[in-house]
């Protein structure tokens, strides 16, 4: 991992730990490895990954091995964003290599970005996505809307089974 990555994703660790409370607990290893614990929050880097989790949310980032020193280029790491959770209104980005899973009841998910794949199993879930290439949808009542077909499709391939599910161009 770059010295530039590396640096950011320990300062952020560092204000995560300080802005969760005083029963946090933040290692360092002598290879480098950052662990950060405060009550249902975790984030851990480790190599070129970062993994954070939040009460019932885990997303992981694979970030390329780099330890040549140099600025780099924007880099397109792969991620996979992990939502387990119900209730949860939010906005997220893809970049291309993403792949999503979504998994709970009546979150409100919004995706910038291209997405190769979104799985999203439960109910009454609404997610909105820029571009995707997959959407796979399983469940009850979950509303899935797309704006444009990704990875060079005219439109994404589209998986719906359960009863109720919508998925539709915007």
């Amino acid at each position: 991992m770059s010295k530039s990555i590396r640096s950011a994703a320990v300062a952020f660790t560092v204000c995560f730990a300080m802005a969760a409370g005083a029963q946090d607990t933040v290692e360092i290893g002598k290879d480098g490895n950052v662990k950060v614990r405060s009550g249902g929050h975790k984030v851990d880097v480790r190599g070129g990954n970062v993994k954070v989790e939040s009460e019932g949310t885990h997303t992981t980032v694979d970030v390329e091995r780099d330890d040549d020193d140099k600025e780099d280029a924007d880099d397109d790491s792969s991620a996979e964003i992990d939502i387990t959770d119900a209730g949860r209104k939010e906005t997220l980005a893809c970049n291309g290599t993403t792949e999503v899973s979504i998994s709970g009841s009546s979150n409100d998910l919004t995706f910038t970005g291209a997405c190769k794949r979104v799985d999203v199993t439960g109910s009454s879930n609404k997610v909105t996505l820029d571009a995707v290439e997959q959407i796979d949808v399983t469940g009850t009542g979950n509303t899935v809307t797309w704006k444009k077909a990704a990875g060079g499709r005219k439109k994404p391939k589209v998986s719906s089974t359960g009863t109720g599910n919508k998925v539709s161009q915007r």
